[in-house]
């Protein structure tokens, strides 16, 4: 039961390392953003902006239409059921 307990302990100490840096590292990369008009001259944003890959409309689903009623370009197949072996 102690060993368990200890486990369980462990565990939650890890992922609370986990959580603890994932944070950090989310608020360095916040800060960064927040820092990078003064890190690069305009010239360089703009040169950025135009190498960024713009959005295209292939990537986007065209809309919903639904089925016509009862139009199928396919007729049912028929059933043949097998004799059972040895009848």
């Amino acid at each position: 039961m102690a060993a368990v307990r200890a486990q369980i302990q462990e565990d939650i100490e890890t992922t609370k390392k986990q959580r603890g840096k994932a944070l950090r590292q989310r608020e360095k990369a916040r800060q960064f953003d927040r820092q990078r008009e003064e890190i690069h001259p305009s010239y360089v944003g703009e040169v950025l902006s135009r190498l960024a890959p713009t959005a295209r409309e292939s990537l986007q689903l065209a809309e919903a239409t639904p089925d016509p009623e009862k139009v199928f370009s396919w007729e049912p197949l028929a059933i043949r059921y097998r004799n059972k072996e040895g009848d």
